[in-house]
């Protein structure tokens, strides 16, 4: 016997695995589902939940966690670009089926975060990194932008790099 979802709430709700707000926003986001499914923005569910949009979006993340809502981002074309549109959500009811949502969503999660990961790391100025010796445990301090332009400066009036104040290996 498959259980509603609005008793799935009040079980998770007696069970603090959800609290009150994320209780009533889910009732609100279920309020919507129609014929064409179901695709109200965070403000029409915060409305209807009676909170912030800021609550409901918290709600909604603890209920992708628990598999419980299922979200697909959509695209719009709004003169002539792709803008995103409203999320269209699928209310998850079989445990079976809630466990493989949690998982494609903390999937997702993990593929953003590296992606913000690898962004920052490739945004990083090169004269900031610290530069190693062959043995790991001895780090050389850091030279700024201005004295490594200083030493690039020494080494083409002819010094070598200690004399112009390199302190790393050469």
């Amino acid at each position: 016997m498959s259980q509603t979802f609005s008793s799935q709430l009040w079980t998770l709700t007696q069970s603090r695995m959800i609290s009150g707000k994320t209780h009533l926003v889910l009732q609100a986001l279920a309020s919507f589902e129609g014929p064409h499914g179901l695709f109200p923005s965070h403000e029409a569910i915060a409305a209807r939940a009676g909170c912030s949009a800021r609550t409901v979006i918290r709600s909604l993340e603890k209920a992708y966690l628990l598999g419980l809502v299922e979200r697909t981002r959509r695209r719009v074309k709004r003169q002539g670009r792709m803008v995103s549109g409203s999320n269209l959500y699928r209310l998850v009811l079989k445990p079976l089926e809630q466990a493989k949502v949690a998982a494609r969503h903390y999937a997702q999660q993990l593929r953003e975060a590296l992606a913000r990961r690898k962004q920052r790391f490739l945004q990083t100025d090169i004269f900031a990194a610290k530069t190693y010796s062959k043995d790991i445990n001895q780090p050389y301090p850091r030279h700024t932008k201005d004295e490594w332009l200083e030493i690039l400066t020494r080494m083409q009036s002819g010094q070598t790099p200690q004399e112009a104040g390199y302190r790393g290996k050469t």
